[in-house]
């Protein structure tokens, strides 16, 4: 080739070169318009370019792609890659935006989670996938304002929140409450994780919208629901070397306006021994078989849902060989039925007036069959005492019309009406049969002056035919800068005792526990106050939190311990609870990372003892792997245990060990992100019990130690979407 040819096809090379890279057209928009300003970092070369007031900038490519890195201020920190000679257009995610996402538990007016004057915490479907959790009950368990105890004979979860707990805390499916409580708790592995899309946890009395029993606090689990063109259809299988053995298959269809959602699976766990027992689980074996389904439609104006919810699941107690030949002994089963069905309906149309309705029916029943087994022979026959058989149903219904009026762009204005009604039957409780009614209309203000937020809600309940007292609340947002927000809050708090504190007749060989209908109502009074500052350091969205309560309330209801075998519910007088918690979020597009230490202190008529908790969460993204890692942590420093003392008549505090619990795993994409694998440990500081000086009780040991996990274990977690 000669010389001047060859200076000819550089140029031509060159030439085609330049146009290619002058073809490479970049376009940053936010809300559908352009952004000027955005800082474009072009990894190839190490350049930094700006937008111009069109929103678009020309890239200079030498290689065939580049990563590039997106910044400006009050906006996601984002990163992507761009083609040579591509045009491109990237939509920018502002911070606002991200606070934005609706808190679907508020009523009022549909408000933003930053713009809520609310207390509200949120588990997303990203942080329960981070944690692999396969139920609610994992899912909340490195939750810092949460406090949680797990009843080994029964299965179930007592959840506090700044310090109450019990009947005093409201769990709601899509609003609607959970029933079935044994001993005042809810067994919260029950509510599987493959049809849920997040948590909503709102601190503080919620008497105004969801009645007595939300003085603490409300727990709000929501159900995914499909509407568009998508469709999935997913297979989850979970491995754990707990003995933990799951399987669920979910489908989603949207079809324009209408939706379809279905869920089914098995949760098996083959139960845990500590030490050499013979015979029999430390905690017991649960099978669990589930199925879900949700129909929507979407218009205009409305949303309609329609869902049931069918659990069943089977739990089995062997008891030890009896002396002096160990040839014969008592075992328990336990089998329990939960059906929930809920018709919603959301008027929302474009002008000042809306409207939702929601009507609800829920069952639950559990049934305890007690057996003679002759392990020789390996027959057995129900034992011939009345008492070790029982079978308890649960059963409710519910109407909950809520009505919203924007009367000005700053004024709003709600008004509701409830009407509940719960039974209980069984042969341990008085009569046979009891229930508790209720009707209300409750409403609430909602005013805007200038950016400060003022809301003010008001209840009437008639709580079993007779006049509850007027419960009502007052909460504020005060923005103190552009970036500074404070919100605070005061509630009365009320709660009439539940059917079982008042009619429970519980006699066995293993139990005596009574109810009280001399029960009075808890009356007391709540204060709440939250100071958040969100701010931009270099690349990174950081938020601080400062947030302290205090509670105040008479009559409190307990379950007291008399003996190891005896127990009777009883108002102890009075009860407060204060604490505070301080929190720190970091955020950009490859890093989540959250810390909060909490402290709540608990008095019960002799003085304040506090218990110290440390919570965080590390959710790391690789995406050039397509891996994910994340680490979860719990540090339980000091901690208190309350019982009754029937010595001194009086509840006494006993300390609990420190102990501290993580989790960590790792999971990659494949196959077009078709199949995800995770790999984990939980509990890898491999913690089983902890010291605690207790006198024993209605299912707790008096050894003075408690159980807390069944020990370090590993896990694999495999999903893989048909259609993604």
């Amino acid at each position: 080739m000669s010389r001047s040819l060859y200076i000819a096809f550089i140029l031509v090379f060159s030439a085609l070169e330049l146009i290619a890279q002058e073809q490479t057209l970049l376009r940053i928009n936010s809300k559908g318009k352009a952004l000027e300003g955005v800082e474009v970092f072009l990894a190839e070369n190490q350049s930094l370019n700006r937008t111009n007031v069109k929103g678009e900038v020309q890239l200079q490519l030498k290689g065939s792609s580049s990563v590039i890195w997106l910044y400006k201020q009050g906006f996601k920190y984002q990163a992507d890659s761009i083609k040579a000679g591509e045009q491109k257009v990237i939509e920018l995610i502002s911070l606002e935006t991200q606070l934005r996402e609706v808190v679907i538990t508020d009523f009022q007016s549909n408000a933003s989670l930053g713009e809520s004057v609310l207390n509200v915490r949120k588990v997303s479907l990203e942080q329960i996938e981070a944690q692999s959790a396969q139920n609610i009950e994992q899912a909340l368990s490195h939750q810092a304002m949460l406090r949680s105890n797990r009843d080994n004979a029964l299965n179930m979860n007592s959840m506090k929140i700044m310090g109450l707990g019990g009947e005093n805390v409201k769990v709601l499916i899509d609003g609607v409450p959970m029933i079935g409580r044994m001993l005042g708790n809810l067994d919260l592995s029950e509510v599987s994780s493959n049809s849920i899309q997040g948590v909503e946890i709102i601190e503080g009395p919620m008497s105004v919208i969801y009645g007595s029993n939300a003085l603490a606090g409300v727990i709000n689990i929501i159900t995914k629901t499909n509407l568009g063109d998508k469709k999935s259809l997913k297979l989850d299988t979970y491995v754990g070397g707990d003995g933990n053995y799951n399987a669920g298959l979910s489908y989603d269809q949207g079809i324009g306006k209408n939706g379809l959602s279905l869920s089914a699976g098995r949760n098996f766990f083959e139960g845990w021994n500590f030490g050499d027992r013979e015979r029999g689980w430390t905690w017991l074996p649960k099978e669990q078989y589930y199925g879900n389904v949700k129909l929507s439609r979407q218009t205009r104006d409305w949303q309609v849902n329609l869902s049931s919810r069918l659990s069943h699941a089977f739990l089995l107690d062997r008891g030890i060989p009896m002396q002096p030949y160990g040839e014969r002994a008592i075992d328990r089963e336990f089998r329990r039925l939960r059906a929930d069905q809920l018709l919603s309906a959301a008027y929302n149309p474009k002008g000042k007036f809306g409207a939702r309705l929601m009507v609800h029916q829920n069952y639950f029943e559990q049934v305890k069959n007690t057996f003679a087994r002759d392990l020789v022979e390996l027959q057995q026959e129900l034992t011939p005492v009345e008492a070790d058989q029982d079978t308890q149903r649960f059963s409710a219904e519910g109407l909950k019309l809520i009505t919203n009026y924007d009367y000005r762009k700053k004024t709003k204005f709600l008004l509701g009406f409830d009407a509940n009604q719960e039974r209980l039957r069984g042969p341990r409780i008085t009569d046979g049969i009891q229930t508790n009614n209720e009707l209300a209309l409750y409403g609430s203000y909602e005013q805007r002056i200038r950016t400060t937020t003022w809301r003010l809600g008001v209840r009437q309940g008639l709580m079993n035919q007779e006049w509850a007292p007027v419960v009502f609340a007052l909460q504020s947002r005060i923005p103190l800068s552009d970036n500074l927000i404070l919100r605070a809050s005061y509630g009365r708090a009320y709660r009439i005792a539940s059917i079982k504190e008042r009619y429970l007749d519980f006699v066995d060989s293993n139990h005596e526990v009574y109810g009280n209908s001399e029960l009075e109502a808890e009356d007391g009074h709540s204060y709440q106050v939250k100071l958040t500052k969100i701010f931009k350091f270099g690349q990174i969205q950081n938020s601080i939190e400062l947030a302290a309560f205090y509670n105040d309330i008479n009559n409190k209801i307990e379950l007291l311990t008399l003996t190891p075998v005896q127990a009777i519910y009883q108002n102890i007088g009075q009860f407060v609870s204060q604490g505070l918690n301080f929190g720190y979020h970091l955020t950009n597009d490859r890093l989540d990372l959250r810390a909060d230490y909490n402290m709540i202190g608990i008095d019960f008529g002799n003085g304040l003892d506090y218990s110290n908790r440390v919570s965080s969460q590390l959710m790391f993204k690789l995406p050039k792997w397509k891996t994910n890692i994340s680490v979860f942590g719990s540090a339980f420093l000091k901690q208190y245990v309350s019982f009754y003392s029937s010595e001194t008549g009086e509840v006494e505090r006993t300390p609990q060990e420190t102990y501290g619990m993580v989790d960590a795993q790792i999971s990659r994409k494949f196959f077009q992100k078709r199949l995800s694998m995770t790999i984990g440990a939980r509990n890898i500081l491999d913690v089983t019990q902890v010291i605690q000086n207790n006198i024993g009780g209605i299912h707790q040991s008096g050894s003075g130690t408690t159980f807390v996990s069944n020990g370090r274990n590993f896990f694999i977690n495999a999903s893989f979407n048909v259609f993604k």
